[in-house]
């Protein structure tokens, strides 16, 4: 499967080079490209990422040479693979997944493919409270799969939050949804 992984810029993103680890263990079998919200990379260091991966890291931005190296239309390239997951999906991306903004080339993707799209929340302290932000969900749902996030201790409130499951379970999710749709 050719999975394409877009991290936001949520505090989760520092785990990105575990999952990678992970996932060169566990999914060998999968083609997995992975591009960096401009945002994500307050938490991850590009070059960990291409350290790991052992590619360039791609950049959500029309000019980002990674993606232009990829095809001339990097929204084409995006939305051709066999699925997207945006992990962490902090909750600006959600919004602006809902609301069709289609202003870089990983939101366009997202927009107009036809692979499933997994989204794995991970939503500031409080969120969880705001009807708004139910409601957002309830309509993502409607056109992707969510997987649900997880309570956790918050570091920066004493109090917890909904974040992103570890990857492990986010792709359990991936799978029975990959295995659902086969048959």
């Amino acid at each position: 499967m050719r999975i394409l992984l877009f991290a936001t810029g949520a505090l989760n993103t520092c785990f990105l080079p575990v999952w990678i680890n992970w996932m060169t263990a566990n999914r060998a079998g999968d083609s997995i490209d992975i591009v960096l919200s401009e945002h994500a990379t307050e938490f991850v260091a590009v070059r960990s990422v291409a350290a790991l991966t052992g590619e360039p890291a791609a950049i959500d931005r029309w000019d980002d040479p990674v993606l232009l190296g990829r095809s001339p239309s990097p929204h084409t390239w995006l939305a051709g693979h066999d699925a997207i997951l945006i992990c962490p999906a902090t909750l600006n991306t959600l919004s602006r997944i809902a609301a069709i903004d289609a202003s870089t080339p990983m939101l366009n993707a997202v927009q107009c493919t036809a692979a499933p799209v997994f989204l794995a929340p991970n939503l500031p302290p409080g969120a969880d409270r705001n009807p708004a932000v139910h409601a957002l969900l309830d309509e993502l749902r409607t056109r992707a799969t969510v997987v649900e996030p997880v309570s956790r201790p918050s570091v920066s409130v004493p109090d917890n939050a909904l974040v992103t499951p570890p990857i492990w379970d986010v792709f359990a999710v991936v799978d029975a949804e990959s295995a659902a749709r086969a048959a």
